[in-house]
């Protein structure tokens, strides 16, 4: 118990042992020496300090002396920035007006709505990058190693470009994830899937009654169940359900597209083990692709949500029973 209890302890109180200054407030000031990190959040900030490791620091105003040695990173976003000192890594600079008059040994990259100005101490050991909406003001003094980059946009447009491919990503994800479930679903529960996807062809006025009864009544139930604190479970429970058989139901509507599709061009048989996989993925990449359809594409994807919400929930109410 004691060798348990003297773990715990080294274990919280380990950050306090690397000496790092981590500060909040209004107005801050750091100067002297720091043994580990320096974390800064405040409205107005200002460093004059031997850091022995990394400069983080968020603030409508930012002041770093000329005095300052960062040991390793800076990285520092406000508003107003003017920073001096020097850096033995590299260094990242974000916010609307930033002046920079210091030696960095590494690469300095600066992210600005308006201007950017270098100093005449510059001394940048490799590449100075800038994103803003005109050219950064360099004194003639300030030498750059590794040459000049400059990419006309303010922060605004770098960071929207940033979600932009952080968005297109995670469609990608989406998208492989979707087609994963339905593989396995295929393969997994393949009478299941058949018997689903073909009462959509031979029954869709009911398939169509059982999507649309399900997506009214259950935020409906759930509502009224969200009044009492009791219901509060069985409410997000409710929601749950119908967002977990809504994305099956979607998986069910492209099945049955696919299986359509391979049954017009009589290709392959129901009974074959790769039937079912390749069923998925044509309904599918019809799917996906009759959603990019100006103005009907939305209509379409809702309706093979009603279709395959209504066809996988009469299915399993069937087998249930």
């Amino acid at each position: 118990m004691i060798r348990l209890l003297a773990l715990l302890i080294c274990i919280v109180a380990g950050p306090a042992f690397a000496q790092d200054e981590t500060r909040i407030g209004a107005v801050l000031e750091t100067r002297g020496q720091v043994a580990g990190d320096a974390a800064l959040a405040g409205a107005a900030i200002a460093v004059e300090a031997e850091i022995a490791g990394d400069l983080v620091a968020v603030g409508f105003q930012i002041g770093v002396g000329g005095a300052t040695r960062v040991a390793r990173n800076a990285f520092l976003i406000g508003h107003t920035l003017a920073v001096g000192g020097a850096f033995d890594q590299r260094a990242w600079l974000t916010g609307v007006d930033v002046t920079a008059d210091m030696r960095v040994r590494g690469d300095l990259k600066i992210a600005a709505a308006e201007a950017v100005r270098i100093g005449p101490h510059t001394d940048i050991g490799g590449v100075l990058t800038v994103w803003s909406p005109l050219p950064p003001d360099i004194h003639p003094s300030a030498r750059i190693a590794g040459g000049v980059v400059h990419t006309p946009g303010g922060f605004a447009d770098s960071l929207e470009a940033l979600l932009g491919r952080i968005g297109r990503s995670m469609r990608w994800i989406f998208w492989i994830a979707v087609a994963l479930c339905g593989f396995a679903l295929a393969v997994m529960a393949p009478g299941f899937t058949h018997a689903s996807a073909a009462a959509i062809r031979a029954r869709p006025i009911a398939v169509a009654g059982w999507g649309t009864g399900l997506l009214l009544g259950v935020p409906s139930a759930a509502l009224l169940a969200a009044f009492t604190f009791v219901g509060l479970p069985l409410a997000a429970t409710l929601v749950l359900l119908l967002v977990v058989f809504a994305g099956l139901g979607f998986l069910i509507a492209a099945a049955a597209l696919g299986f359509g599709v391979l049954a017009f061009a009589r290709t392959g048989r129901p009974d074959a083990p790769w039937h079912g996989m390749a069923a998925m993925a044509i309904g599918l990449a019809g799917l996906v692709a009759s959603g990019h359809i100006p103005m009907a594409g939305g209509w379409i994807l809702f309706a093979a949500y009603i279709f395959g919400l209504g066809a996988f929930a009469r299915e399993l109410f069937r087998r249930m029973r």
